[in-house]
C-alpha cells in the first residue's frame, strides 16, 4: 500500500495517503493529496487488484465530503426537555460514566464502528447491529474472481446499491460471455446486463428458486438452468436483504440444497455482519430488559415508533456524523470520527474479509473515536490482535467462518403484495450530502400498473398514515411495493419518512401488508 511512482494529480501536493475505503464491503484502494494538511486531490490506487484505480459516488462522498459537509455534527450535546445543550468532553465522560450501567445494549453500524468498537462492545454489554447476521462464511468467491463463472444467477441481488465497485466483475464476465440470469422484484442494473430476466414478488422468487432443485419440471428456463449448473461453473449472489426477511431461513436452505445437488458457489452481496451479534428484531423483542444504550450511526429509523418513545425514557449516547433521527430520540450525542479520521479496520461486508485502513485525513476537533472515548470512561483496554490478525494491503485479511448448513425451514408463507423497503442509488449518509441527494431526491412508492389496480390506488398511497407519492413503472414486479430505505424526517434535504413509521416490522426488508 505505497503511493504510485508517478502522481495521479497535476495539482501541487505536500503529502499523499495511502488507504482504503470502508463505505462498503469492496474496500477500494485510493490515494489521497493534501496540502496544508487538507485534502486537494483524491483518485483510486491503480494497484488495487479490487477498485483497479476506481473509485464510486458514493465512496468519494465518504472520503471528501463528510470532511468539509457544514452540516457535520461535532462536539457533546445534552437533551434536556427540547433543548439540545453543547456541553464539555469531560461533562459527556461524567455523565457516561454516571448513568451508562445496568443491561447495556450497543448498537453498531458500518461506517462508524471498527472492529474495535465491536470488541469493546462485548465488553460492555449486548451487541446489536442494524444487519443481518450471519454465522456462516457469507462468501466463497471473492468478488473480483466472479468474471470467471460461464453462468450467474442474480437472485435479489444489486450491487450498484450496496457494493458498487463490485459491479464491474459482472460487467467483465458478460464480456466474456458468461450467461447472467437475473431474479429480482426489481428491474435494476444487473437485470439490465443480463440475458434472462425473471421479475417476481419475493414469494414467488422462492418458488422459482425451489423449482431448480425439483426432479421434473416444464419451465424452459428451469429445464435450462438445471442442465447448464450441471455443465458449467456457476456462480449464486444473493443479496443480504433476502436475509432480514421472514423467509430467511427458506432462502439459506435453497441455497444450501443447490450448492449440495449442483456444487453451484455463492456470495452474498449487501450490508452483512459476519461476527456473532445481535439483530434489530431481537432489540425489539427485549427493549424492556435494557436499562441503557449506545448507538453508532443511524439505527432507530428501523424500530418502530413505540420502540423510540421507550428508548427516549432511558439513558443513550449517540455516535454519529449528523444530527439525524437517532439524534432526536438519544440523551446524549457525541461527534465521531468518520472511518477516515483515525485507523479503521472494516469488518462487516458480505465478503468475509477485514480491510486495515489507515487515517488519511486529520480527525476535526470535537470528533472522538469511539472505542478509545468510551474505553478511558470505563477503563477498558481493546487489543484487535487477540482476537484478529489483520494484515495490511488490498485484499484484506479472510475470516476463518463454518461453512454454510442448511436451516431448518418450515411452515408456509403468508402471500399477499409485498412491501420492499431498500436502499436505491443514494444510503442514508448521502442524504446529507446535496450531490449525492440530488441523485434520489424524493422518496416514492414504486408499483407496476397491476398492483396500483389492486391496491385501488392512483396518485398517492398511504402506509399507517404516512403518504407516498406513486410512480407507476414496469420496472417492479407485480405484487411489490418498494419505497427507497434511505430517507427519514430529519434529513436537510427533501426529508421523507423513516421505515419505522410506516412498516410494520421495520428491522425487515420485506414485509406482505395485511
Amino acid at each position: 500500500m505505497t503511493p504510485p511512482s508517478i502522481p495521479l494529480t497535476r495539482k501541487p501536493f505536500e503529502e499523499q495517503v495511502v488507504s482504503q475505503c470502508a463505505g462498503c464491503g469492496c474496500g477500494c484502494g485510493y490515494v489521497l493529496y493534501k496540502a496544508q494538511g487538507k485534502p486537494i486531490d483524491l483518485y483510486g490506487h491503480p494497484a488495487d487488484p479490487k477498485g483497479m484505480g476506481s473509485l464510486c459516488s458514493k465512496g468519494i462522498t465518504l472520503l471528501q465530503e463528510v470532511a468539509q459537509n457544514p452540516l457535520r455534527l461535532l462536539g457533546f450535546y445534552l437533551w434536556q426537555g427540547q433543548e439540545l445543550l453543547n456541553i464539555s468532553q469531560e461533562q459527556a465522560k461524567e455523565l457516561i460514566k454516571e448513568h451508562l450501567k445496568g443491561k447495556v445494549a450497543i448498537v453498531l453500524d458500518r461506517h462508524l464502528s471498527s472492529l474495535e468498537e465491536y470488541l469493546l462492545a462485548r465488553q460492555l454489554g449486548d451487541v446489536f447491529v442494524d444487519a443481518p447476521v450471519l454465522g456462516y462464511n457469507p462468501s466463497e468467491v471473492f468478488f473480483n474472481q466472479w468474471q470467471n463463472y460461464m453462468l450467474i444467477i442474480g437472485w435479489e441481488a444489486e450491487p450498484v446499491f450496496s457494493e458498487v465497485m463490485s459491479m464491474r466483475y459482472l460487467v467483465d464476465a458478460v464480456e466474456k460471455s458468461a450467461h447472467l440470469v437475473c431474479v429480482s422484484s426489481r428491474y435494476a442494473t444487473l437485470c439490465a446486463k443480463a440475458k434472462r430476466q425473471v421479475l417476481l414478488n419475493p414469494i414467488k422468487q422462492l418458488s422459482f428458486m425451489n423449482s431448480l432443485l425439483e426432479p421434473e419440471h416444464t419451465d424452459p428456463l428451469v429445464v435450462e438452468l438445471k442442465k447448464a449448473m450441471h455443465l458449467v461453473k456457476t456462480l449464486l449472489l444473493v443479496c443480504t436483504d433476502l436475509l432480514a426477511s421472514p423467509f430467511r431461513n427458506q432462502v439459506l436452505s435453497i441455497l444450501y440444497r443447490l450448492k449440495r445437488r449442483f456444487g453451484v458457489d455463492y456470495s452474498f452481496v449487501g450490508d452483512l455482519m459476519p461476527l456473532p451479534a445481535k439483530e434489530l428484531r431481537d432489540l425489539v423483542d427485549s427493549i424492556e430488559d435494557y436499562d441503557s444504550f449506545v448507538f453508532f450511526g443511524n439505527p432507530l429509523v428501523q424500530l418502530p415508533q413505540e420502540v423510540r418513545e421507550r428508548i427516549k425514557e432511558k439513558f443513550s449516547v449517540h455516535f454519529t456524523l449528523f444530527p439525524n433521527l437517532t439524534s432526536q430520540y438519544s440523551t446524549l450525542v457525541v461527534g465521531s470520527a468518520n472511518f477516515s479520521e483515525r485507523d479503521f479496520i472494516a469488518y462487516r461486508n458480505s465478503f468475509g474479509r477485514v480491510y486495515f485502513c489507515p487515517q488519511a485525513i486529520k480527525k476535526p476537533e470535537g470528533a472522538v473515536v469511539p472505542y478509545a472515548f468510551l474505553g478511558e470512561v470505563f477503563g477498558i483496554e481493546v487489543k484487535v490482535e487477540e482476537f484478529l490478525k489483520v494484515e495490511p494491503g488490498f485484499e484484506g485479511t479472510p475470516l476463518k467462518l463454518p461453512s454454510l448448513e442448511e436451516e431448518p425451514a418450515s411452515g408456509r408463507l403468508k402471500e399477499g403484495i409485498v412491501l420492499y423497503t431498500s436502499n436505491g442509488l443514494v444510503d442514508e449518509l448521502g442524504h446529507w450530502n446535496p450531490w449525492t441527494h440530488n441523485m434520489e431526491k424524493h422518496q416514492r412508492a414504486y408499483m407496476s400498473e397491476k398492483t396500483a389496480r389492486k391496491l385501488g390506488v392512483k396518485s398517492k398511497l398511504t402506509l399507517r398514515g404516512r403518504e407516498f407519492e406513486v410512480v407507476i413503472t414496469p420496472n417492479v414486479a407485480e405484487d411489490v411495493i418498494y419505497v427507497p430505505l434511505s430517507f427519514e424526517e430529519f434529513q436537510p434535504f427533501d426529508p421523507g419518512h423513516s421505515v419505522g413509521s410506516f412498516a410494520k416490522e421495520p428491522y425487515y426488508r420485506f414485509e406482505v401488508l395485511e
